[in-house]
């Protein structure tokens, strides 16, 4: 029993505790490309600031979270029509890359419940009396303390994990009418093979003179 017990305290240990969702903001990339007609921005990754079990997620999902700005500084209105991505990268929605990166939050309920069962299973059903705790007292205990434990951290998660999803949502970049002197700023959702390597993407707008491409350059994310 002693080494069940040990190998549930290294079990709950790796599941670990919840971590808290710290809010962030939205950074302003460089504008490191040329403008073309009507159009210019830059594209950065995104600091998870403070949420570094999020961001461990996003990598282990091959997902970059990054800001794309644009503005119009010319003297027409132009058309921001949509992204053409390289090959092999997808854009995923707000609610696709939250759900991606979300912590498990039902995984704290084996807090309480592993212990539960072993409690029942262990059971002698009135047997011959022994000396000290049973089996099934000790896991008994166990499983009162994974529940003071578990139900607090899943809370934590489930709270967590809306906060996060609600910033992707509220900060989501969409495309749209640039009014002259407008600029629009907001977080795409990128899945790719290699996030270290540089990605391009082209931003593709129609203006008086028709449709045209602002090509982008984002640098790599270093590992963590």
């Amino acid at each position: 029993m002693k080494a069940l017990c040990c190998a549930l305290l290294l079990f709950f240990g790796g599941l670990g505790c919840a971590r808290i969702y710290r809010p962030v903001t939205l950074v302003s990339p460089s504008r490191g490309a040329a403008p073309t007609e009507g159009l210019s921005g830059g594209l950065t990754p995104q600091p998870w600031g403070d949420n570094s079990r999020y961001e461990k997620k996003a990598q282990a999902a091959n997902l970059r979270v990054l800001v794309l700005e644009l503005e119009n500084p010319s003297a027409e209105g132009t058309e921001v029509l949509r992204l053409e991505l390289p090959e092999g990268v997808t854009a995923l929605s707000a609610q696709e890359a939250a759900h991606l990166v979300r912590q498990y939050s039902a995984a704290h309920l084996l807090y309480p419940l592993i212990p539960a069962l072993l409690a029942a299973a262990s059971s002698d059903g009135g047997g011959a009396a022994t000396i000290g705790p049973t089996p099934a007292m000790v896991f008994g205990a166990m499983a009162l303390v994974g529940l003071l434990v578990g139900l607090p951290n899943m809370g934590v998660a489930e709270r967590s994990n809306r906060r996060l999803e609600e910033f992707f949502l509220a900060e989501a970049w969409s495309p749209g009418r640039l009014e002259p002197g407008q600029t629009r700023r907001g977080l795409i959702f990128l899945r790719g093979p290699d996030l270290r390597a540089p990605l391009q993407i082209r931003v593709i707008s129609r203006g008086g003179s028709g449709e045209r491409a602002l090509e982008l350059t984002c640098p790599g994310s270093p590992p963590l």
